[in-house]
């Protein structure tokens, strides 16, 4: 009788911290992948604006040796991405005042308000030739 209750609980008890290790270490990973990068780039399509924002970890971060960039130059890296994707038509800096920090942004104008792989796949042969 008592292999019968025994075996189950150890059973279960392993399943759920197996379950709980690996869900630590995929929120981990996520995390960690998330505070790698310079900046993020968020697109307003129907504005045809696109905003780089910098990660704000690097300036909010508990660390003090951990310390954002200001000038905001790392953002200008967005703009061969954006090219590629919209086409660019014009950028501009902008800082602001955040919790005694002050946080580059940059704003960029598109040509298109979509990427262009989708403008190449929605035009005809006959349109592409032209």
């Amino acid at each position: 009788m008592l292999k019968k209750i025994i075996a189950p609980a150890i059973a279960l008890t392993f399943a759920i911290t197996t379950l709980t290790i690996l869900g630590l270490n995929l929120t981990n990973l996520a995390q960690s992948h998330i505070e790698d990068k310079d900046y993020f780039i968020k697109v307003n399509r129907q504005a045809n604006v696109a905003i780089v924002e910098p990660n704000y970890g690097y300036y909010f971060h508990p660390d003090p040796e951990v310390e954002g960039d200001p000038t905001g130059q790392v953002l200008y890296q967005a703009l061969s991405e954006l090219n590629q994707e919209y086409g660019v038509k014009e950028a501009m800096m902008v800082r602001f005042e955040r919790k005694g920090y002050m946080i580059p942004n940059l704003y960029v104008f598109l040509k298109s308000n979509q990427p262009q792989q989708t403008l190449a796949e929605s035009q005809s042969p006959d349109q592409l030739s032209m």
